[in-house]
């Protein structure tokens, strides 16, 4: 199973995701060109609850990098805009 990894554009903003996840979900932050966190999920159950996480945690990045920008990257190569806009 792939990790989930988001691409973003400023290292300190890439820290703070790492930080809201917290050990809980082993997030890193991947040497990929540009800043890359990544957590691996034990099974899909936990890659939903990663998901979810993230997308929380890419709320509070935006507040407080409003400038920086994150993306999911899926494993079809598509690219998700993070946090994702209100329903």
């Amino acid at each position: 199973m792939p990790p989930v990894t988001v691409a973003v554009d400023q290292v300190d903003a890439a820290r703070l995701l790492i930080e809201l996840l917290g050990e809980d979900y082993g997030a890193v932050l991947a040497d990929g060109g540009q800043p890359l966190v990544q957590v691996e999920p034990i099974d899909d159950t936990r890659r939903s609850v990663v998901l979810y996480r993230i997308i929380q945690a890419s709320r509070t990045v935006q507040e407080r990098f409003p400038d920086a920008s994150l993306f999911l990257l899926t494993e079809e190569g598509s690219r998700w805009r993070l946090p994702p806009p209100a329903i």
